[in-house]
């Protein structure tokens, strides 16, 4: 409460100085002379005071001996002098934060998201109808009963969300998505790849296969036929019902498989570099060498070469040099022996990669089998990777008319 007080009224922070510091402070308190937050020093003290108690304060000093110095003025009546000193500053830092405020508060851009078949000004054109445009304040903007409107004055929004990013105004859209055009030219259904029924269903058409049935890629599996179930269409000779031709639908489950072979030795060779190398340049112009220095020949009994090519910067001609830079690494052969369950893993693990390569994006699989094939050379092991899945195979196809 005392700061407080003080704050308002205005205060002191004055530096004592003399070998009486300690005996001017005692001689201010005895004499109710408000003192806080006294820092002591070597002969030295600073403290804070209000400004009623100076004078009396300096009148004791001059009994000890001591000198006063006021460091700084602080409080309300202190900074109202200041500031009226600056009234020119502190009237232009008024009204640039007035001027800051009020821009921010402000709408200055607005920018469109999400658009597709939309063009952005078409966006903005309906926006500033309904009052949104740069300038307009941001309290007073109703978001949801603007996007609503949006979405009533334009058929082709699906979704509008108006979000305030700062002083920017983003309106996220989402078109609507046409219904796809359903194609009534007549066409069966056949069969994507090979496997074996387990479904059929059957929405438009004749199903020429059953559960349990092995098809093949290409064979119908819904014809496009409708065989009328009374005779509205019969032939004058005959008098049977003629099948109407029809664009099929329907799916064909069917459990598909799968496969991947991959191969492993049980002895296997590990190259190891030793450090040592060799270098040479090569010059060439037109894919002609003209110029090498290094080695011509490798003295390395093993050893694993590195080409580095490197063409001349083209500044104003273009200059057909190539500078190949040959590294020749010595390397070490280690003979590295595996026990039969590694290099079945690694040949388990190459088919598995092979497999699910082959496996559609969406599909999950139902069942894997592995295998283990005589590759028929001796240090190999083979294994077979079978993953089983379930899934849709059938296709449109269209039937061509002699007619269209």
């Amino acid at each position: 409460m005392l700061r407080l007080r003080y704050f308002f009224t205005g205060y002191l922070v004055v530096s004592i100085k003399g070998t009486a510091t300690e005996k001017l402070i005692n001689l201010a308190i005895n004499r109710g002379i408000p003192l806080w937050d006294l820092v002591r020093g070597l002969e030295k003290a600073i403290v804070k005071m209000d400004v009623d108690s100076f004078f009396e304060l300096r009148h004791l000093a001059k009994k000890t001996g001591c000198s006063i110095k006021i460091i700084r003025k602080a409080g309300l009546p202190f900074f109202y002098s200041r500031a009226f000193k600056r009234r020119g500053l502190v009237v232009g830092g008024c009204f640039f934060i007035i001027t800051l405020y009020l821009l921010s508060s402000l709408i200055l851009f607005v920018a469109v998201e999400g658009t597709e078949t939309l063009k952005e000004e078409q966006i903005r054109s309906l926006a500033g109808e309904l009052g949104v445009r740069p300038g307009v304040w941001k309290a007073g903007l109703n978001k949801e009963e603007l996007a609503n409107e949006m979405i009533l004055r334009e058929p082709s929004l699906a979704w509008v969300g108006l979000n305030i990013r700062g002083t920017r105004l983003v309106i996220e859209i989402v078109e609507k998505v046409p219904p796809p055009v359903e194609n009534d030219m007549p066409g069966n259904i056949v069969a994507a790849k090979d496997g074996l029924v387990t479904e059929v269903m059957v929405i438009m058409g004749e199903a020429c296969v059953q559960e349990g049935e092995t098809v093949s890629r290409g064979q119908l599996l819904i014809e496009g036929v409708l065989i009328p179930q009374s005779p509205y269409e019969v032939s004058e000779d005959v008098g049977i019902p003629l099948p109407v031709p029809v664009h099929a639908r329907g799916e064909v489950l069917a459990r598909v498989w799968y496969e991947g072979y991959g191969e492993a030795r049980t002895a296997s060779v590990n190259r190891i570099r030793t450090g040592k190398r060799s270098v040479a340049w090569n010059v060439t112009l037109d894919n002609r060498s003209v110029l090498r220095v290094g080695h011509n020949e490798i003295r390395y009994a093993n050893y694993e070469l590195v080409s580095i090519k490197r063409r001349l910067r083209e500044r104003i001609f273009q200059i057909p040099v190539e500078i190949i830079i040959e590294y020749a690494y010595e390397i070490e052969l280690e003979q590295i022996q595996l026990t039969l369950e590694q290099a079945l893993e690694q040949a388990a693990e190459q088919a598995r990669i092979l497999a699910e390569l082959q496996l559609p994006v969406g599909v999950s699989v139902e069942l894997v089998t592995l295998k283990e094939v005589e590759p028929g050379t001796e240090g190999l092991v083979g294994v077979q990777y079978i993953i089983e899945t379930i899934e849709n195979i059938a296709v449109e196809e269209y039937v061509i008319t002699g007619g269209d």
